[in-house]
């Protein structure tokens, strides 16, 4: 059995910020990329490495998204970034507010695909209506427009401090705005339920 949700949800939001800083740390990332070796690279060699990033984006002269990173490789065999300790929030064009934030222990995106994966500690929050997403991995698919955990992957999405869901096995389409858990599902889908 299976948990959907075809109206509007908080944590849509968090998926598409996730999705838009996906998108520009591949931007950023390509033309960045270092001297090629002139010695056949292995595979599991960087051409090129950085350490400490941080990156602003601003949008009509306001900051729009920060994100941070411990480390990150990059490797132009198959067109790979890998990041360390990825951090972002995003603002709130309009008044400057934070509208959102998460990290990752490690995050892998493909420039040829545009497809990422989130693994570690995986944590996304919005602050439009407090919700928030927690996972030990996440992988997007551009082609779909897919977010989507593995089915022995534990999901806890959360209002606050109380959980409103959780299950194994999230998958979460962007453009059709409905999500489906497909095990275990436990928590509270209507949270009015709760309050008597």
């Amino acid at each position: 059995m299976g948990a959907y949700r075809r109206e509007k949800w908080p944590t849509q939001s968090i998926f598409s910020l996730c999705l838009f800083c996906t998108l520009l740390i591949l931007l950023s990332s390509c033309s960045q990329v270092a001297e090629e070796n002139s010695i056949d690279a292995q595979e599991d060699i960087p051409d090129a490495q950085f350490v400490d990033i941080i990156r602003k984006e601003y949008r009509e002269g306001k900051l729009s998204m920060q994100f941070s990173a411990q480390s990150a490789s990059w490797y132009e065999t198959d067109q790979r970034l890998e990041v360390e300790e990825l951090s972002f929030i995003t603002y709130n064009g309009d008044d400057g507010s934070v509208s959102a934030s998460g990290d990752a222990e490690k995050a892998v995106f493909y420039e040829v695909s545009g497809d990422a994966e989130f693994s570690g500690y995986v944590h996304l929050q919005s602050a439009e209506g407090d919700a928030s997403f927690e996972s030990t991995k996440l992988s997007y698919k551009r082609s779909l427009d897919v977010f989507e955990t593995p089915h022995d992957t534990e999901v806890l999405i959360k209002v606050g401090n109380q959980l409103l869901l959780a299950g194994n096995g999230l998958l979460f389409d962007v453009k059709q705005q409905y999500y489906h858990i497909q095990e275990n599902v436990h928590g509270s889908v209507n949270q009015q339920d709760e309050v008597e």
